[in-house]
């Protein structure tokens, strides 16, 4: 068995407080941690491809009316419609090279959703352990500490000994104990 040297169990008792207090604040902390690591993957596995999905759909319907637009200008037979049919083509590869972009978009946002998806995993596994600190481990290491309180409060009340460090030094209260008597004096020279 171990021995210990307890010169203040008020101290101990502070011990005790702080390990529930921090209980308390991980696991508001960790579950804000889990929200914020669940927003997260929504909004980079779930809003960001959608968005660029929806854009991709915006700009082929774009590409389309665009080229719709350039044929029925080519079609024309009058001149002043050709310098229209230039805006016409212009405007056929911006709405090419827009579509290009949000499909390029949209493939990098689905591989990204995937490696982020990968980092919040990691981050939950240790996150369960201190979620099981919180929850499990601090408070039963506080329920013992209180057990053991318990124990060096009786233990204190019946060896009389201090319980905090002030009770220690404080004068002795009644009067002094007598001397030790003289030892008998012997009848040899």
């Amino acid at each position: 068995m171990s021995t210990s040297d307890v010169r203040n169990i008020d101290s101990l008792q502070r011990l005790r407080t702080g390990v529930l207090s921090m209980a308390e604040s991980w696991e508001k902390t960790l579950q804000e941690i889990r929200i914020s690591i669940h927003r997260a993957d929504q909004y980079f596995g779930d809003e960001v491809p959608r968005y660029w999905r929806h854009q991709t759909e915006l700009a082929e319907r774009e590409l389309t009316e665009s080229k719709d637009n350039l044929q029925q200008k080519q079609s024309a037979a009058r001149a002043g419609d050709r310098v229209s049919a230039l805006e016409a083509q212009k405007r056929v590869a911006a709405a090419k090279t827009r579509l290009d972009m949000c499909r390029d978009r949209y493939r990098t946002a689905k591989s990204l959703a995937i490696e982020i998806r990968h980092q919040c995993d990691e981050l939950l596994g240790p996150l369960a352990d201190m979620t099981e600190h919180s929850d499990n481990l601090l408070p039963a290491a506080a329920l013992k500490l209180g057990t053991l309180l318990e124990w060096l409060h009786r233990y204190a009340d019946a060896a009389q000994l201090p319980v905090s460090p002030d009770e220690a030094f404080a004068a002795p209260s009644g009067p002094p104990a007598d001397p030790p008597p003289n030892p008998p004096a012997s009848d040899t020279p």
